[in-house]
């Protein structure tokens, strides 16, 4: 049933561009590379591993979805955002509580 209701939601909505989520993932991408940076020059070996996590996905989900030849969902995106989000967000407060 829920899935269903799910379908038609998603086909209410105007597609999401294939530009769109390439974008978000490369901004994803950089933001990993940018932790992984970050943690090297401070000597924080958790901001290095926060930020390998956050590259890889980034890139396997930029990669599949330039492979890929169906569009990707508005809630597949979301949902991947909301992963990466949650992965730096309980990095941040790690770090703040460590200090």
């Amino acid at each position: 049933m829920f899935e269903t209701l799910e379908d038609m939601r998603e086909k209410s909505q105007r597609p999401l561009g294939r530009g769109t989520a390439l974008i978000l993932y490369s901004f994803d991408f950089v933001l990993g590379l940018f932790y992984i940076i970050s943690g090297m020059r401070r000597h924080q070996s958790l901001a290095v591993l926060v930020g390998a996590v956050v590259f890889l996905l980034s890139l396997v989900w930029l990669v599949a979805t330039i492979r890929s030849p169906v569009r990707v969902s508005r809630r597949d995106v979301w949902v991947r955002g909301q992963i990466v989000i949650c992965i730096l967000m309980a990095y941040q407060v790690a770090y703040t509580v460590a200090r």
